[in-house]
């Protein structure tokens, strides 16, 4: 085994995003990722761009020969989006760079080692320094520690600290009003909006008049796409995000609808992705009664709700009760609303950000 040191960095896009995707195709293509240091974000080196990058230094256990993971990194870097050109030091998505490979000392056209200007650069030192202090530059003789204290160089290199997202979850029955709710209360405090994408689901159409036929692929791609959704926002570093439903949903209207062989399959899905996601810091949930809910499908006109039963809706809510009561340590805002009108929302705002506060 070949013990191995690589600096990562990138400017462009989700920058973090890039960092955890790169070390995760080289866990799968390169070796074994044994450490990583904490992320930092940093001044571009010798460059005019005004993008600042975020870095970190990983150990890798890897049987590859130095010129073999160096061509695997570099088709990492392609495959992340990396586009090289002539330009020095220009703005990239990732950049992977062998700093030590053993104590090897490599000077051809493809690679050199160890890396010729680790020791100028804080970027390197520091977040290197975090997971291999003592280890001793092969030419220099000086311990990362070392090379550390004596760099002049000035560019600033800082933790950093990913934003804690709040997340926000509106809920209730069909037609309680969760959608109006949320966009209005997202756009009066400023937050990322997440809406549920219930016009672009062919399945929603076909399941109010075949539910037995198409309710597991309707669940099934209601999950997957409130994932995509909740995960994108979050990595995109949104302070705060107010959605219009609750990913616990997908396990309460499944109840509902699936046969017990689907609902056990579908159950571990949605454990496993579940776990992915940041819990939520609040969830408000609607109640108002059948009668309202029904009176607010109808003004609505969704052709393919009109059918929806009474029986339904009460199934909703008692399957709603049911799984509300089994989040623990969320706080739950229940509002009670007859008619939902604009003149209440400065009093619900009022009531959520005390919440969150």
């Amino acid at each position: 085994m070949n013990r191995v040191f690589l600096c990562l960095g990138g400017n462009l896009g989700n920058r973090l995003d890039y960092l955890e995707k790169a070390l995760t195709l080289i866990n799968i293509k390169a070796g074994k990722v044994l450490k990583t240091s904490p992320v930092y974000e940093t001044q571009p080196w010798d460059s005019g761009s005004a993008k600042p990058y975020l870095n970190m230094c990983a150990e890798l256990q890897t049987v590859l020969s130095a010129d073999k993971l160096i061509s695997v990194l570099l088709g990492i870097e392609k495959k992340l989006g990396r586009k090289r050109n002539n330009s020095k030091n220009a703005d990239r998505t990732i950049d992977i760079d062998i700093v030590y490979y053993n104590s090897a000392l490599i000077n051809n056209k493809k690679l050199q080692l160890p890396h010729p200007r680790m020791h100028l650069r804080k970027f390197v030192l520091i977040p290197l320094n975090d997971i291999a202090p003592l280890i001793k530059h092969p030419i220099l003789k000086k311990t990362t520690k070392q090379l550390l204290a004596n760099c002049k160089d000035k560019l600033k290199v800082t933790k950093y600290t990913q934003l804690k997202t709040k997340i926000i979850c509106i809920e209730g029955n069909i037609g309680s009003g969760k959608s109006t709710l949320a966009s209005a209360l997202a756009k009066k405090l400023k937050a990322i909006y997440l809406p549920e994408e219930y016009k672009d689901n062919p399945l929603l159409p076909l399941f109010y008049k075949s539910p037995k036929q198409y309710a597991y692929p309707l669940e099934t791609s209601f999950l997957l796409n409130r994932f995509q959704q909740i995960s994108t926002a979050i990595n995109q570093n949104n302070k705060l995000i107010i959605a219009d439903y609750a990913f616990y949903k997908c396990l309460w209207f499944a109840k509902i609808n699936l046969k017990d062989n689907e609902l056990k399959q579908f159950n571990v899905l949605f454990k496993t992705l579940n776990k992915e996601l940041t819990p939520p810091h609040l969830v408000v949930v609607i109640n108002t009664h059948t009668k309202n809910l029904h009176s607010n499908i109808k003004k609505r006109g969704r052709r393919f709700e009109k059918k929806i039963e009474t029986s339904y809706l009460e199934k909703i809510n008692a399957s709603y009760k049911k799984g509300l009561k089994k989040i623990k340590n969320i706080p739950q805002l229940h509002i009670e609303i007859e008619d939902y009108k604009k003149s209440d929302l400065p009093e619900i705002v009022k009531q959520i950000t005390k919440s969150i506060s």
